[in-house]
């Protein structure tokens, strides 16, 4: 089976030592871009966070820019994180995505800012529908954050109601928690894209910090893969503190 894999990548910090420095930030744009050109041999496309976990970082539209300018052409996503915008600076955003070519965005509301004032002005569900409502729907597919499991019933219906174009699950560790999200989501015609990160000593961190059990997939993690794409059209793929690690884990996924 031909797997569709999308990579997830984190733009470069802002800050270091709590100060800019214009060459370190220089520097790590470069390792981006060479890391996503080394990806794109072997992914479907490619997907950029925003500010993950509320820590400053480039603007993944300036990379989208930056990466077409490369002669990458798999679709790139992007996601919207809501946390620190309000309605017009979310506008914004999905306006100059439409215009750098980004293939679809993620709406979700995201970790508090470590630094900044705190405010969180649109719902991600809200923010499907005004933008639904003022046609940007029929320019980009619009995408919305979907928990690894069905277990809050009114939240999951304001999700449904939205009707994105597709959830994008959080880090996935239960095939039988899928296969509920894939049948609930279908009766919508609403596709779903699970989030599986990658199991390495690296990304344990990661892993504890969201109370994510991998074990069950641990040591056949490609197995793991193809199983939920069985159930989905596409995967997406996280390694957030080893790129070498998830690179080989697509590698092994691409091997027929």
């Amino acid at each position: 089976m031909d797997i569709k894999v999308i990579y997830e990548m984190n733009p470069p910090k802002v800050l270091y030592n709590n100060r800019f420095d214009n060459d370190a930030v220089n520097k790590n744009i470069g390792l981006f871009l060479s890391r996503a050109e080394s990806l794109s041999e072997y992914v479907d496309g490619i997907h950029l966070t925003d500010n993950v976990l509320g820590v400053p970082r480039v603007s993944s539209l300036m990379l989208v820019s930056m990466l077409k300018g490369k002669g990458i052409s798999i679709p790139i996503s992007c996601t919207c994180r809501l946390y620190d915008k309000n309605l017009i600076s979310m506008l914004q955003f999905v306006t100059e995505a439409i215009f750098c070519g980004v293939y679809s965005i993620l709406i979700l509301r995201g970790d508090d800012p470590i630094i900044g004032n705190k405010f969180f002005d649109v719902i991600p569900t809200n923010a499907i529908k005004i933008l639904t409502e003022h046609n940007f729907n029929n320019c980009i597919k619009l995408d919305l954050s979907f928990p690894s499991k069905i277990d809050d019933g009114v939240k999951i219906k304001n999700k449904l109601a939205a009707r994105p174009r597709a959830f994008v699950t959080q880090s996935i560790s239960s095939i039988d928690n899928l296969k509920e999200i894939v049948k609930v989501s279908k009766q919508y015609r609403i596709d779903v894209i699970p989030c599986i990160m990658c199991p390495s000593k690296r990304n344990e961190i990661s892993a504890q910090n969201i109370g994510l059990d991998w074990a069950s997939y641990k040591e056949k993690p490609e197995n793991f893969v193809r199983e939920a794409a069985s159930l989905t059209e596409k995967v997406l793929l996280c390694s957030p503190n080893s790129f070498e690690d998830g690179l080989d884990l697509v590698k092994k996924l691409k091997k027929n």
